[in-house]
């Protein structure tokens, strides 16, 4: 049996991803970029990596970004206690208008934004049939989804934002 505890997926495309470096995978974490431009659909992309990695835990990050080390470790001991678990990542404190609107809109419906990634648990998703629906809000279907199973954790510490751009397409 592997030691890996938890996956994370870099969500994007083969263009955006291009100039991307991963940090340094080791024996309790890897890193994997989804590139959604195989041909294949987002939603198949994704259950075919999920499927095959060897994590507990399942994060998916926008491009740029990755947790800070007290997310890192908060994520190996939801790993550790393999239960069904999902969550997502607070906004960054920022001062923009934009962002406290759409930190407001999370708050109010529960749902994260990209920017703000996602984490779960492999047997939850596997569960509930998979991520969805992957549209404009990608989070939405599978918090949904994920809903009907169990509640969310608490939001964990914001990522680390390496650059404004984070779209993955």
């Amino acid at each position: 049996m592997s030691q890996e505890l938890v996956t994370y997926i870099v969500l994007g495309s083969k263009e955006r991803l291009k100039g991307l470096k991963l940090p340094t995978s080791d024996k309790d974490e890897r890193y994997l970029f989804a590139d959604f431009s195989r041909g294949i659909s987002k939603e198949k992309t994704l259950d075919e990596l999920i499927a095959k990695s060897d994590g507990t835990l399942i994060v998916l990050l926008p491009p740029s970004a990755i947790p800070n080390k007290k997310a890192k470790n908060a994520l190996k001991k939801i790993a550790m206690l393999d239960l069904s678990a999902w969550g997502w990542f607070r906004f960054k404190e920022k001062k923009d208008f934009l962002e406290n609107i759409k930190r407001f809109s999370t708050t109010i419906r529960n749902i994260p934004k990209l920017e703000q990634g996602i984490f779960f648990s492999k047997r939850l998703y596997f569960s509930v049939g998979g991520i969805g629906y992957f549209g404009i809000d990608p989070f939405k279907e599978i918090a949904k989804r994920f809903y009907s199973r169990i509640d969310p954790q608490n939001p964990l510490p914001a990522l680390i934002i390496r650059t404004r751009n984070l779209k993955i397409f």
